[in-house]
C-alpha cells in the first residue's frame, strides 16, 4: 500500500502497477490523486467536447469512481497493460460519459411535452455518430499518420501488439516508442486545447 504520507512529486512518480495496487487497496491519497491529477486533461476533455457546457469536474470525477469501484473494482482489473493507465482510463470516462449524456437527452426527450413520439433509435444512433467523430477529431489533431494508426489500433481497436508491429515491419519495442511519443504528441494537444 502506498503511504499516506508521500508526496505530489512521489505519487507522480508510480508507476501504473503501484497506482493499481494503491487504489485496489484503498489508498484515498493516491486514488484522490490519480482521479483529480493525472486524469485532469480527460474530465477537462469530457467537460468540452462530451458534454459541451459547464459541468462540475468534482462531480465527473465522483461518477467515474463509483463506476470503477463497482463490484469491487472489476472494470479496472480488466486493464490490461496494453497502453498507459491515464489512456486507458480516458477511453473509459469517455464511453462512459457519452453514455450518460446520451441517456440524458433520451430522459429530457420522453419528459418532453409533446404529442409526438421520439425516435430514440435515431437519437442513439446520432450518438454513436458524435462519438466516433469526437475520437476521430482528436486522433486527427496529430500531425503524424503513423502515430495516429498505431494509437488507432492499440488503444481503440485494441490489436496485440505483435500484430500491428509486424505489419509496419518494426520490433514490439520499437512499436511501443512509437505509441510513447505519439502519446504525449496527443496529451499535448489536450492540455493545449484546455488552456484555452
Amino acid at each position: 500500500m502506498v503511504s499516506a504520507c508521500r508526496g505530489t512529486q512521489n505519487l507522480n512518480d508510480l508507476s501504473d502497477k503501484e497506482f493499481i495496487e494503491a487504489i485496489l487497496s484503498n489508498d484515498r491519497v493516491a486514488i484522490r490523486y490519480f482521479f483529480f491529477e493525472k486524469c485532469t486533461p480527460t474530465f477537462t476533455y469530457i467537460i468540452r467536447h462530451v458534454f459541451g457546457y459547464q459541468v462540475d469536474k468534482n462531480e465527473l470525477v465522483n461518477e467515474l469512481y463509483l463506476y470503477l469501484r463497482h463490484d469491487d473494482w472489476r472494470k479496472l482489473r480488466q486493464f490490461g497493460y496494453h497502453s498507459k493507465l491515464t489512456t486507458w482510463v480516458s477511453v473509459v470516462a469517455v464511453r462512459f460519459f457519452q453514455k450518460k449524456r446520451a441517456m440524458l437527452i433520451e430522459k429530457e426527450a420522453s419528459e418532453a411535452l409533446i404529442a409526438e413520439k421520439a425516435d430514440f433509435s435515431a437519437i442513439y444512433q446520432e450518438e454513436q455518430i458524435y462519438q466516433k467523430l469526437d475520437v476521430e477529431s482528436l486522433l486527427n489533431r496529430l500531425p503524424n499518420e503513423r502515430y495516429r494508426m498505431v494509437i488507432r489500433r492499440l488503444v481503440l481497436e485494441d490489436k496485440e501488439p505483435q500484430e500491428i508491429a509486424n505489419e509496419m515491419g518494426i520490433t514490439v519495442d520499437n512499436l511501443y516508442n512509437v505509441k510513447q511519443r505519439a502519446l504525449k504528441q496527443l496529451t499535448g494537444i489536450i492540455k493545449a486545447e484546455s488552456c484555452t
